[in-house]
């Protein structure tokens, strides 16, 4: 199942690089850093519910002016062990003069140490224009992480630039 995902999301992040970009969007690379707190212990993870610091990147791919697809990476720890988060973000855009609010879903893979689970997340946020072509963002997310019989998920708060192509 793990493979299929895998293999789903790159089709997905490959097919939409394809496509034509929107009149009014513009392909954009964006880099951020925050927190994120693991939720509680499952069968293979050990989440002691502190927060630690998270980065990342990710590429907005615009399908539509109001519709992105965003792979993205995230690296934190999970209690002590390192974790990286790999998604394919859905981002429902609501444009507006000087900033635009965005709402999304983002299936994924979490890979705690040996572990790697599937989860699904919702997120929200905001963009704001800087100046022509580099915008700031706010963004929280809540991964729910399915590890086998017991579950859990992790809050991410998170903001950075936006650099637009």
């Amino acid at each position: 199942m793990r493979k299929l995902l895998i293999v789903g999301l790159a089709i997905a992040a490959i097919f939409a690089s394809t496509l034509p970009l929107a009149a009014q969007g513009s392909s954009s690379l964006g880099v951020f850093g925050g927190l994120a707190v693991p939720g509680r212990d499952t069968t293979h993870l050990q989440g002691d519910g502190k927060a630690s610091f998270n980065w990342g990147f990710f590429v907005n791919l615009p399908l539509l002016q109001t519709f992105n697809i965003v792979p993205s990476a995230e690296l934190y720890k999970f209690d002590a062990a390192n974790a990286t988060d790999f998604d394919l973000a859905f981002k429902f855009i609501v444009p507006l003069p000087r900033f635009s609010v965005f709402a999304g879903v983002s299936p994924g893979l979490t890979s705690v140490g040996e572990t790697t689970d599937m989860h699904i997340a919702g997120l929200a946020g905001a963009s704001v224009k800087l100046v022509s072509n580099v915008d700031a963002f706010f963004q929280a997310k809540y991964a729910y992480i399915l590890d086998s019989d017991k579950n859990t998920g992790v809050t991410h708060l998170q903001a950075g630039v936006l650099f637009n192509f």
